[in-house]
């Protein structure tokens, strides 16, 4: 193989795999619909975002506390309970059954 030959097929190799790295590297995993876990709630969206811990820039997200976030929801609905917290976040989070 000429050296011509092999940097040919390098150019060729890296103009094929560049794409599939690039989108390796830019998947992420969906939002949870946060509209639908406000309404389950009871509580409006702005509420519902301000009382969950927002990510850290290329940190993965933290797993809420139920407890903290159940508190801080009674803002909006006074009767809800820890319980329906962790059960809306764990419906709608990493691994839930959405839209069930």
């Amino acid at each position: 193989m000429t050296l011509t030959s092999k940097i040919t097929a390098f150019a060729t190799a890296l103009a094929l795999l560049s794409p599939i790295a690039a989108s390796a590297q830019q998947q992420q995993p969906p939002r949870p619909d946060m509209g639908k876990m406000a309404t389950d709630l009871g509580v409006s969206e702005d509420t519902l975002k301000s009382c969950l811990p927002r990510p850290t820039e290329g940190q993965r997200p933290e797993r809420p506390d139920a407890a903290k976030v159940a508190s801080c929801l009674k803002a909006d609905n006074h009767a809800i309970t820890t319980a329906e917290v962790n059960e809306v976040l764990g419906k709608n989070g990493p691994g839930g059954k959405r839209g069930s």
